[in-house]
């Protein structure tokens, strides 16, 4: 009995063991298939915020406008580009233009933030002021955003900073806003214009326009008819030159470029033209060289002598 009870014994250990090993080999075959049902995932790594930008404060008083060397040509104008952000600059100060009628019945824009820049043959100005909205003008009573730069156009005399006089010219760069959209998009039609409007037909704008509607394209139209550059499709930027008020006359562009962005209740807008301009005014390396600015807020029904100015000429300096 013993042996045989001992045998039993045997016999029932040997059959725990089978079960616990076949228990073992399921569970490892269940985890196996587990793991190869679900393949790993590798998470991709949590996005790294760019830096913000380091934006020089530009906004102490400008008693010289020192033009820094760029970091390349200055083909292009770009008020948003990233090399602006380490240009040193300043604020001017402006007026409600004050001699001329009619003036401005207010100061509108009483500060100018302006960074300047150069690469030997080239130099650019950021120009940036605060407008509440964007005006591009067009209809009737509707005015455009504008931005000026002026220079003496003669480096032997240094004339009166409102627009210069007779026989001492300035030179002025002069963006508008309501030119930006004409170079970008071309001029608005009637249509584009006054969509609600009901007409008979506008000759001019006449889809099957024969010859003989030439003629009377220019009747509708005398300052194309006559040649004048203010009637034709324009650039962002015109050049022009004054010999005192109301002189100030359309020049052939020198390769001036401009682009103005708006953005947050501010004009940003980069007017670049030449160190030498071929119609006359010159911006030297070791000599003094002069700017002065104006500002024209459409949406207050500014243009023409209605704008706000700098009173004194700014030194301007190549680095």
């Amino acid at each position: 009995m013993t042996k045989e009870l001992a045998m039993r014994n045997i016999t029932r250990s040997q059959s725990r063991l089978v079960v616990q090993l076949a228990s073992s080999l399921l569970l490892a075959c269940a985890t196996t298939t587990s793991q190869q049902a679900t393949p790993s995932v590798d998470m991709p790594a949590p996005a790294v915020p760019a830096p913000p930008r380091q934006i020089v404060d530009n906004s102490a008083a400008l008693t010289k406008l020192v033009a820094q060397r760029a970091p390349g040509e200055l083909a292009l104008a770009d008020p948003d580009a990233i090399y602006w952000d380490s240009v040193v600059g300043g604020t001017v100060t402006l007026m409600g233009q004050p001699m001329v009628n009619p003036k401005p019945e207010a100061t509108t824009t009483d500060a100018l933030q302006i960074q300047a820049l150069h690469d030997g043959t080239r130099i650019a100005f950021r120009l940036r002021w605060k407008d509440p909205e964007v005006s591009e003008a067009g209809q009737l009573a509707k005015y455009s955003d504008a931005v000026a730069l002026e220079f003496p156009q003669r480096d032997d005399v240094v004339p009166a900073v409102m627009m210069g006089g007779p026989g001492t010219p300035v030179q002025l760069y002069h963006w508008r806003a309501q030119y930006q959209r004409d170079e970008q998009h071309g001029k608005p039609t009637i249509t584009d214009l006054y969509p609600n409007a009901s007409v008979d037909m506008y000759m001019h704008e006449y889809k099957t326009a024969a010859v003989s509607n030439k003629e009377a394209a220019e009747r509708y139209q005398p300052a194309k008819a006559v040649g004048n550059p203010q009637a034709y499709r324009k650039r962002a930027v015109d050049v022009l030159l004054a010999e005192g008020f109301s002189t100030s006359a359309v020049q052939e562009n020198d390769g001036a470029v401009a682009l103005g962005a708006w953005k947050d209740g501010y004009w940003s807008v980069v007017i670049v033209r030449p160190l030498q301009s071929t119609v006359g005014s010159a911006i030297k390396a070791a000599a003094q060289n002069y700017v002065a600015f104006a500002i024209w807020q459409g949406g207050k029904n500014e243009v023409g002598s209605r704008k706000c100015v700098t009173m004194a000429w700014t030194p301007l300096e190549l680095q």
